[in-house]
């Protein structure tokens, strides 16, 4: 199965999760910033790049294209 066949499962149950009232929208949302967070670390270290230094409210630092 690949990685997009994973990724929609997950999100199918998670959606289905929040439609039920098992979770509220602050936890779906975390859940799913927590899933692009580490798909995107997973991504830099394929690339063997490190992470942008976190800002101070926690957020990763991105420089702005000119």
């Amino acid at each position: 199965m690949g990685y997009m066949q994973d990724t929609d499962r997950w999100l199918d149950a998670l959606l289905a999760d929040a439609a039920d009232g098992k979770i509220g929208i602050d936890e779906l949302k975390r859940a799913i910033r927590e899933k692009l967070l580490e798909s995107y670390r997973n991504g830099l270290k394929a690339a063997g790049q490190q992470s942008p230094a976190p800002q101070r409210d926690g957020r990763p630092r991105f420089r702005k294209r000119a």
